[in-house]
């Protein structure tokens, strides 16, 4: 199997780029990942098969999941992708935003997060059908034929691993004769991955996140691409890393709660590798909270905080 790597500039501050995989053997053709939702990614990707002379209608797009970054080839191309059956639905966040509007209000009424903290998001969901500074600012739809396809099912070669945590439905893409993994977002070479618990999400994305990296240590990988970041080559030791990242993390978050707390109360107590709380950009301060309040529902699925509502907001104590 040929591996062609498109690096593919993204325009916001962190990633700062995307790999996208071209796969070939034979005459069976495969794309995992699709790109950022502008129109710009969807051109580059067509404009490199092209050179590989490799037929737009008779590649696979496999596409990882949802997230912003990775499905800009869905919306923009008549093209035959796949993608798990809990990815799907959140395609509407760029077809129709105000679709996920009512659940983001609940949620944030829930766990008292303040809508000033949550303007990156809002604002999201109020650009609605124009997505205006994503992409040409033209009403954006689902131009691809989106297949399901689950765990353990085989894409010629390729056989479909269930990776769950940093989304619900999010896929790895596994060549098991050389070893080879395509992660997507579940293993990067520098930095960890954002595991939030978001609407919509699993009710444990942390204890699911880190199944997903237990499951990959069990498998025989020599090689994974990274949807971000260097290829990683040694995958059981950056596992490990990950893991005990995660491990320590929990502790932290743990050691945070003093007395009955709000979710933004524990997330203003953490070390964040880029300063402080209050030091953090504003996307950054969304992402802190949303992982916060994951690690306290990973800590009380363990039974070691507990969750009360008062006033119709949720506390967490120990």
């Amino acid at each position: 199997m040929e591996v062609n790597r498109i690096i593919l500039d993204l325009p916001i501050k962190s990633p700062e780029y995307s790999n996208v995989y071209i796969l070939e053997n034979d005459d069976e053709y495969a794309v995992v990942d699709g790109g950022f939702v502008g129109e710009k990614h969807s051109e580059i990707i067509k404009s490199k098969l092209e050179e590989l002379d490799i037929p737009l209608n008779k590649t696979k797009f496999l596409i990882t999941h949802h997230h912003i970054d990775h499905v800009g080839i869905v919306l923009w191309k008549k093209v035959s992708s796949y993608m798990h059956p809990l990815e799907i639905p959140f395609l509407k966040l760029y077809t129709d935003p105000d679709y996920f509007a009512r659940p983001y209000i609940e949620w944030s009424g829930k766990y008292s997060i303040d809508m000033e903290l949550l303007k990156p998001l809002y604002s999201f969901f109020k650009s609605s059908k124009k997505m205006v500074g994503y992409s040409t600012g033209v009403k954006i739809e689902t131009k691809s034929r989106v297949q399901v396809v689950e765990d353990g099912e085989k894409i010629g070669m390729i056989r479909v691993v269930h990776t769950p945590g940093h989304s619900p439905g999010h896929l790895a893409f596994y060549l098991p004769d050389e070893g080879v993994i395509f992660s997507g977002d579940v293993v990067l070479s520098v930095t960890t991955t954002h595991v939030g618990y978001y609407p919509g999400y699993s009710i444990d994305p942390i204890g699911d996140h880190m199944r997903t990296l237990k499951k990959l240590l069990e498998m025989e990988i020599d090689t994974i691409y990274p949807a971000h970041e260097d290829i990683v080559k040694n995958p059981d030791r950056r596992i490990q890393e990950l893991l005990n990242h995660y491990r320590a993390r929990m502790e932290e978050v743990h050691s945070c709660i003093d007395g009955e707390m709000r979710v933004i109360e524990v997330a203003h107590r953490i070390s964040w590798s880029a300063g402080s709380f209050e030091d953090l950009d504003p996307w950054g301060k969304v992402l802190a909270v949303s992982e916060t309040l994951a690690f306290l529902k990973r800590l009380s699925a363990d039974g070691r905080v507990k969750e009360r509502e008062v006033n119709g907001v949720v506390h967490f104590t120990v």
